[in-house]
């Protein structure tokens, strides 16, 4: 199966593309960073002018200006899928994948929170915003050019790639330097996403591609949430500190580090038993992810 795909040095995209390749099928990337040889590696001027001379089974679109997108830059995500849609004609590809964000359903917040896809769309920031006029605009698309499309929508995936703020904490838990954490991390309730659910929904699709059917929107969430404080344990090799309650009540006194401890400690849960149970898989939780990709 060919399979064209941008993001492709993106966090995910760098664990993903070797693992489809392992699965016996011929990528194709379009990308702004790697150099373009006319046969697997193509650039976006090449997309729009629809000069790829390849039959594309399945598209997938991962690439995203993500922490770089504001409200400057904010139509340049719009325009990019634009791209990728009006690109699917001449690569005569009729299935698409596109991967958006669970921040279209809203941010973190201390109260506990649970969205479905059923869940109106409320995006507060610019990148979830972008993502849900992205996703108006693919599933209006995909109507008109007859093309058969799902749309996932990810919390924070966690990966040897990722470079986010929690990303980093991760990271430092299993360091051999001291780890402190807040309280609040003890009981508080976050979904992410483990590379091995996505590696896992895709075998499932290129498997049977007649799962991507119906112009469906999709929750990709591992199973269950866990809180913050669980997580670092599970990362780390030394035991973590937990600050006195006192310490997090005075923090989220101060405007500016209250804001800061919400995107690490607040809660945000999305539930994915659409997707497992249309396209009957099971997925692991973070948990039992991180198990298996430490062995």
């Amino acid at each position: 199966m060919i399979i064209a795909l941008t993001g492709s040095s993106g966090s995910i995209g760098k664990e993903i593309i070797p693992f489809l390749q392992d699965l016996g099928h011929q990528i194709i990337t379009i990308s702004s960073s790697k150099p373009n040889d006319g046969v697997s590696n193509f650039s976006y001027a090449d997309l729009i002018s629809h000069s790829i001379e390849e039959r594309v089974d399945i598209f997938v679109h991962l690439a995203s200006l993500n922490a770089r997108l504001d409200d400057d830059n904010f139509d340049q995500e719009v325009t990019l899928a634009t791209n990728v849609m009006e690109a699917m004609h001449s690569l005569q590809c009729q299935k698409f994948i596109f991967f958006s964000t669970a921040k279209v359903y809203g941010d973190n917040s201390f109260i506990h929170q649970t969205f479905s896809e059923l869940a109106a769309p409320k995006p507060i920031c610019s990148y979830g915003k972008a993502k849900l006029q992205c996703e108006n605009l693919i599933m209006h698309r995909s109507e008109t050019l007859n093309i058969n499309t799902i749309i996932f929508r990810l919390p924070p995936v966690l990966n040897q790639f990722d470079s986010s703020n929690l990303g980093k904490l991760i990271q430092l838990s299993k360091s051999n330097l001291p780890m402190a954490s807040l309280t609040l991390g003890e009981d508080n309730q976050r979904s992410f996403l483990s590379i091995v659910n996505i590696k896992e929904i895709m075998r499932a699709i290129l498997k049977n591609p007649l799962l991507i059917r119906n112009n469906e929107i999709y929750n990709l969430a591992d199973s269950n949430y866990i809180s913050l404080n669980r997580l670092l344990r599970l990362n780390s090799s030394k035991y973590i500190l937990i600050l006195p309650k006192f310490v997090s009540y005075l923090a989220l006194k101060i405007p500016l580090i209250n804001r800061v401890l919400l995107k690490l400690y607040g809660n945000f849960v999305i539930e994915n038993s659409k997707l497992q149970r249309d396209m009957g898989v099971k997925l692991l939780t973070t948990e039992q992810s991180l198990i298996t990709i430490s062995k």
